[in-house]
């Protein structure tokens, strides 16, 4: 600010699993999210004025967070799925997948195939946040292993019940679509 710059911190929702300029896209941000971080006491007009360029380029919605909360739901969202899809990949049943698989194991593993010099930077810069939802995610795998193990079918399907309407609760966003 004594320079008179303004900075305004920003991250574009959107990529594919795979790096550098052979996969590139022009269409990349076409119906994307930007979330901008801006410093406290930023003046409104120039976060309006950034969301504006933003738009023009083919974003759809701006979400506006503090570093805080964005580093927390980055680490739910994003490297949360990215770890864990890293982790799954690594079954020894893994290689003898063909002809045993369908949507799911695609799903589950798309993510897997990331640039591991970039992720490693970004899971270590936001450390705490990302290890305890790797903390959460291993505890709510052990309750469903203890449930499966017990044989207690009412409770894993009312645990399946939970889920899935937690799932149905987040396609009323439209931005997931």
């Amino acid at each position: 600010a004594e320079n008179g710059f303004i900075f305004i911190g920003a991250h574009p929702m959107a990529g594919i699993e795979r790096s550098g300029f052979n996969f590139s896209s022009e269409k990349i941000f076409e119906g994307a999210t930007m979330i901008l971080t801006p410093f406290q006491g930023t003046d409104i007009a120039d976060v309006d004025r950034l969301s504006q360029f933003f738009k023009s380029i083919g974003f759809a919605r701006m979400q506006v967070a503090t570093d805080a909360e964005h580093d927390q739901m980055i680490a739910y969202t994003s490297q949360l799925a990215h770890v864990v899809s890293s982790a799954y990949i690594k079954s020894e049943l893994s290689p003898r997948f063909k002809g045993f698989s369908a949507g799911s194991f695609h799903d589950m593993t798309r993510v897997a195939k990331l640039n591991e010099t970039m992720w490693t930077e970004l899971f270590l810069v936001n450390k705490d946040y990302l290890a305890d939802e790797i903390d959460g995610l291993v505890e709510r795998l052990q309750a469903y292993s203890k449930v499966i193990r017990s044989g207690d079918g009412d409770t894993l399907k009312a645990m399946l019940k939970d889920g899935k309407e937690k799932r149905l609760a987040v396609d009323v966003v439209k931005e997931f679509e």
